[in-house]
């Protein structure tokens, strides 16, 4: 009996030992970052630029930024950066063509190249919105005159008039009052609350009262290569993350440089229309000149407007994608003008008579969508 008590102790004690072995040698499982993908390749293009290449032009301050995440800053250490990456960090600076000149032609000729797989998938996105209604949409409108320098006078002659400043003075609390609802005018929606999904988007997404939302081709967009501005183009944006090792620790390549692997991926269309009404209507809403002219009632006290005309400038859409599921996160319409009027100043303006003033103006429409 006692022989047989010992051999159970025994076993539970092995088996209590070999527990405590394994839990000793357990590891925890390491959560590495899993790798994200384009759900529609449209060939977006990443430029290569090497590290002895950008030290000739961007200042220290900017091109430690840049290589940041490298241990080595060796002259070959190659960074790939995106079209709306360039432009959103050095578009202003005076060196900017000095860095599109690194740009080869086979590089250039890539991303020109995708110009209507481009198009078609920003048409089919948004009009599937509209037609649908396959998202709840929110929106914002904002119309602003561009002063300065852009607004100039005019006899009614043509000549331009001296003392600008002087009538821009007088313009400007003009603008103030009357433009400020001119701009109520020329924009086309109020305030809501976000609409529901599944909703008729007919009067609500440009161009208003019509089915579809784009209807554009690559005729009806602009290019100016004095301005490096493309027709379309599309840059994703990637949101990097460090890889791990099996240890959990950040991973690194046999340079000893980190792994990095893309968590998210953000894509942003831009194209510029022409600046000519057919085109423009195809994805904007234009106003027709009736009615303006009671918007200038409210300065009468000021001046009386005889006429005027609107011109189109270069209009522009910009739009927001999550492009691992394909989802609209925005849409963003600026509606450029250019708009001349014949004007009698009156009352305490009356001494500055009548002239032709021209300046440019601008309406912005914002969509924001919901999934």
């Amino acid at each position: 009996m006692k022989k047989n008590v010992i051999r159970i102790i025994a076993v539970v004690l092995a088996f209590t030992m070999l527990a405590v072995s394994f839990a000793g040698c357990s590891t925890s499982e390491v959560n590495r970052p899993i790798p994200v993908e384009t759900k529609t390749d449209l060939g977006d293009v990443y430029f290569e630029f090497t590290y002895g290449e950008l030290k000739k032009i961007l200042p220290g301050d900017k091109l430690a930024t840049l290589y940041e995440n490298f241990n080595k800053k060796t002259d070959d250490r190659v960074v790939k950066l995106s079209y709306y990456e360039l432009v959103s960090k050095y578009g202003s600076e005076e060196y900017f063509n000095d860095i599109l000149a690194l740009i080869s032609d086979e590089e250039w000729a890539q991303f020109t190249g995708n110009q209507q797989e481009v198009l078609d998938y920003f048409n089919g996105m948004i009009n599937d919105i509209k037609t649908n209604g396959s998202a709840r949409v929110s929106y914002y409108e904002n119309f602003w005159i561009n002063h300065g320098d852009g607004v100039v006078f005019k006899s009614e002659d043509g000549k331009e008039l001296e003392n600008q400043d002087k009538f821009r003075a007088a313009f400007r609390l003009y603008a103030d009052m009357a433009l400020k609802d001119i701009g109520s005018f020329l924009m086309n929606l109020s305030q809501e609350d976000a609409t529901k999904k599944n909703a008729d988007l007919t009067d609500v997404i440009y161009p208003l009262g019509e089915k579809t939302a784009s209807t554009l081709t690559l005729n009806d967009l602009y290019t100016d290569e004095k301005t490096n501005t493309f027709p379309i183009y599309t840059s994703i944006v990637p949101t990097m993350v460090y890889d791990l090792d099996e240890k959990g620790n950040n991973a690194e390549d046999e340079e000893g440089e980190y792994i990095f692997v893309p968590s998210e991926l953000y894509r942003t269309i831009n194209m510029v229309v022409k600046p000519e009404e057919a085109s423009v209507k195809k994805a904007f809403t234009v106003r027709e000149k009736d009615g303006i002219m009671e918007q200038f009632k409210v300065a009468e006290n000021y001046l009386i407007l005889n006429s005027f005309e609107i011109a189109f400038a270069p209009c522009k859409i910009t739009a927001g994608i999550n492009a691992v599921n394909d989802e609209m996160a925005y849409t963003t319409y600026e509606k450029n003008m250019i708009i001349t009027a014949n004007i009698t100043f009156t009352g305490a303006l009356a001494d500055y008579g009548t002239v032709v003033v021209e300046f440019p103006c601008t309406s912005s429409l914002t969509y924001n969508f919901g999934w």
